[in-house]
C-alpha cells in the first residue's frame, strides 16, 4: 500500500534523534513477528560511529561490532546477504565493484527495514538509488534534524512517505530538550560582487569532510573568492573577534569555531592561540591521505594535530562542563 514508505520523522537537532531511532527499532520488533533487521544508514564517519555507540550503550546492539558494522564495500555485502537485527553503514559502500554495470540485488526479504539519518542530504543520488536496487522489498524511514525546504521536502516526501512525528526547534525549546539558537552576523566585509558565491561554495562543500585533493580543487575553482574569505587580515579580526567575544560574554561555556577547509582550521588555531587570555583550543577534523605533506607545503605542521585527535578522546572533553577544553575549531559541519 505504501510501497516501502514508511515516513519522515522529523525531530529538531539536539532533542535525542537517535534514541528515536532506536526506540522505533526496538518497538517493531516488540510489536510485529518475524527477524526484522535495520539498516541504519548515514552518510557521514561520524553520525555512522556516533549512532552505532548509542545503539550500543543501550543494549540494542547484541552481536559484535564487527558483526553488524559494515567497514567495507565487500562487508556491506555480506551483512546483507546474512540475518542481523542491526547493520551500521554509510550510503558510501552502496558503490559499484570494478567491471559492474549495476548494483546487484543483496536481499529480496520484506521484513528489512531501511533507517536514514538526515534523509534529506543524500537520498536522490546515485548511492541511494544503488541501495533501493539492493534491497528492492525493503522498506524506508527518514530521519532528519532539520526542517525540509521547498522543493527538498517533496523529494523526500516523495522517497519516504509523508511525516509521521514532527518535533521542532520551538518545542524542543520550550521542553528544554534543546537551548535556545541565537544568530549574530559578525563577519567581516568582503565586498565581493559574484552573488552567487554563496550559493556555489555552499555546493560544493555539501559533500563529506574536504580531502586535500578536494581543498586544492576548492582553491582554484573559487580561486579569487576563496582567498578574499581566507586573507590574513581578514582572519586575524575574526580571531580577535572570537576571543574578545569568548572572554568578555559574562557566562561560562565552551564554542565551536565552522571553517570553510582544513587549511584555514590550522590557521585560526594559530591565531586564536596568540590571543590573550586563550583557554585551551582543538582542532577536529577527520584525516586524509597526504595530510602531512600536503600542510608542510603551506607551512603548518599537521603532526601534533593528528597525535591529539587519535590519542585523546576530543568529543567527551569538549561535552564535560568542568574539562579545560573551551573553543574546538572544525570544518564543514
Amino acid at each position: 500500500e505504501n510501497e516501502g514508505r514508511l515516513g519522515v520523522f522529523w525531530h529538531t537537532q539536539g532533542s535525542g534523534k537517535s534514541y528515536s531511532m532506536i526506540l522505533f527499532s526496538q518497538k517493531v520488533l516488540r510489536k510485529f513477528e518475524g527477524n526484522y533487521t535495520f539498516l541504519i544508514i548515514t552518510d557521514r564517519l561520524e553520525l555512522d560511529g556516533q549512532i552505532y555507540k548509542n545503539f550500543a550503550n543501550v543494549g540494542a546492539v547484541t552481536e559484535p561490532e564487527k558483526m553488524v558494522h559494515a567497514q567495507s564495500v565487500e562487508h556491506l555485502r555480506e551483512l546483507l546477504g546474512e540475518d542481523h537485527r542491526n547493520i551500521f553503514s554509510i550510503i558510501h559502500k552502496f558503490q559499484l565493484q570494478a567491471g559492474e554495470k549495476e548494483f546487484p540485488v543483496l536481499s529480496e526479504r520484506e521484513n528489512i527495514i531501511v533507517m536514514t539519518d538526515e534523509a534529506h542530504r543524500s537520498q536522490y543520488d546515485t548511492l541511494a538509488l544503488n541501495m533501493r536496487s539492493a534491497l528492492p522489498k525493503a522498506s524506508f524511514i527518514g530521519f532528519t534534524g532539520t526542517p525540509l525546504i521547498e522543493g527538498e521536502e517533496q523529494e523526500t516526501k516523495k522517497t519516504f512517505g509523508d511525516y509521521v512525528s514532527i518535533y521542532d526547534f520551538k518545542q524542543s525549546v520550550e521542553d528544554g530538550a534543546t537551548v535556545p539558537l541565537f544568530y549574530e552576523n559578525r563577519i567581516p566585509e568582503l565586498q565581493l560582487n559574484n552573488e552567487a558565491l554563496e550559493e556555489d561554495l555552499d555546493n560544493l562543500l555539501n559533500d563529506i569532510d574536504l580531502n586535500t585533493d578536494e581543498e586544492k580543487k576548492l582553491e582554484r575553482e573559487f580561486s579569487r573568492e576563496y582567498h578574499l574569505i581566507t586573507r590574513e587580515d581578514r582572519l586575524d579580526k575574526i580571531a580577535q573577534d572570537l576571543m574578545a567575544h569568548f572572554n568578555n560574554r559574562g557566562t561560562d561555556g565552551k564554542a565551536m569555531f565552522v571553517c570553510i577547509d582544513r587549511l584555514t582550521a590550522i590557521k585560526m588555531y594559530e591565531k586564536i592561540k596568540a590571543q590573550p587570555n586563550c583557554p585551551d583550543v582543538a582542532v577536529v577534523f577527520s584525516s586524509s591521505q597526504n595530510e602531512v605533506s600536503y600542510f608542510k607545503e603551506k607551512g603548518f605542521d599537521i603532526t601534533p594535530h593528528r597525535l591529539r585527535m587519535n590519542n585523546e578522546d576530543l568529543e567527551v572533553k569538549f561535552k564535560e562542563p568542568s574539562d579545560p577544553l573551551k573553543i574546538v575549531i572544525v570544518c564543514n559541519m
